[in-house]
């Protein structure tokens, strides 16, 4: 019951309505809509300041309710070039299921989709103890 209930939260903070988070291009969007789309449409990922990586230059997003972090990677005009999703196994059934529902499958963990004319792939790697998600434009 318990994981049921988690994973109903899961779905609820990543989907709002038809705003489901991978609904959402990030890539290309900067720094200023991203944040304000997360707090409005995500309420549980709260932007975590943290932690300072002087090598990568990003924006970190939390979900402890979850065990899910996002990264924003940012340009140095505060574009995002490319969106990481990490989380538990405890996610992954949802995960998938929305990437399924929103993408062209390409393999067993690699998405497709077309906007505004440019291509972008969704891949994800599956780790000992938890799994991650990329979106990245195709190059």
């Amino acid at each position: 019951m318990k994981i049921f209930i988690i994973n109903i939260l899961l779905f609820a903070s990543l989907s709002n309505g038809n705003n489901s988070f991978f609904a959402v291009n990030y890539i290309g969007k900067d720094k200023i809509h991203i944040e304000q789309c997360i707090k409005e449409n995500h309420k549980t990922l709260k932007l975590n300041t943290t932690n300072v990586n002087n090598s990568y230059y990003y924006l970190k997003f939390e979900d402890k309710i979850n065990d899910i972090t996002v990264l924003f990677f940012l340009s140095d005009d505060d574009k995002c070039t490319l969106v990481r999703l990490m989380s538990d196994y405890s996610n992954i059934n949802d995960i998938v299921y929305e990437l399924n529902n929103l993408y062209t499958k390409i393999d067993k963990n690699n998405w497709k989709y077309i906007d505004n004319g440019k291509e972008y792939l969704v891949s994800m790697e599956e780790g000992d103890w938890f799994f991650t998600v990329t979106v990245t434009e195709k190059q």
